[in-house]
């Protein structure tokens, strides 16, 4: 690698450092691995995703698998059982693989079975967001944001701590993804991550209070023969 500025030796400086190990100790990171995780998959019959590079496909007949990465962690789903454990084996032979069993979390993500389907939620994401703001004690609100009071670039008084805002604005972010429900809220924040007002930031706190009063609230996904929108 280039000689990384405040470690550049004057009298060398067209050399070069070699590394004894990749840096912060990640064997997982260098895009190698990756290549050479996607050439095993590829060899096994997996396709990978055009909308998702992260997203690998296997489709035989009426064998279906999605082989989902991220890192070092993977999801492997299927309609045949029997197919996941014939993967894993394969994988075996080339990489240290660790079977965790059924799916419970990923990514903040709380996986949950039951007779009705899979919840998806992320109250321990959430729960975690309200503490690290010193918000866990907040009173509840009903709603995410009022339909009353307009938001404007300009008018108001500046917040003191923008850096503080954008952080967990995009923390925020994180969350629609199961919680569609404070989707358009957190749209309308977004909007004023360049120069937030105190305006904006109380209109964050509601959320968060919001947040605290639906902790629980999770997205149902169930099996179904069509999806309309």
């Amino acid at each position: 690698m280039s000689q990384p500025p405040g470690f550049i030796y004057s009298q060398f400086l067209n050399h070069v450092c070699k590394l004894e190990k990749f840096l912060y100790g990640l064997r997982q990171a260098p895009r190698a691995w990756f290549s050479r995780l996607t050439d095993k998959l590829q060899s096994i019959g997996f396709i990978d995703s055009q909308a998702d590079h992260s997203l690998f496909v296997y489709h035989q007949g009426s064998t279906l698998i999605f082989f989902l990465i991220y890192i070092d962690d993977i999801i492997i789903t299927e309609n045949d059982i029997s197919s996941i454990n014939r993967v894993i084996t394969l994988l075996q032979g080339d990489f240290a693989v660790k079977d965790m069993g059924e799916l419970s979390f990923f990514l903040n993500i709380e996986a949950l079975h039951n007779d009705n389907g899979l919840y998806l939620s992320q109250r321990r994401y959430i729960l975690d967001l309200l503490m690290r703001n010193k918000m866990d004690k907040a009173k509840p609100r009903l709603t995410p944001m009022s339909t009353s009071l307009p938001l404007s670039k300009f008018a108001g008084v500046a917040f003191h701590d923008p850096s503080l805002f954008r952080s967990i604005v995009g923390g925020l972010q994180y969350l629609s993804f199961t919680r569609p429900d404070i989707a358009f809220a957190i749209h309308k924040v977004s909007e004023f991550m360049h120069n937030p007002m105190e305006m904006h930031w109380a209109v964050v706190r509601r959320i968060l209070r919001y947040l605290k009063h639906t902790i629980s609230h999770s997205l149902l996904i169930q099996p179904t023969a069509s999806i309309t929108l």
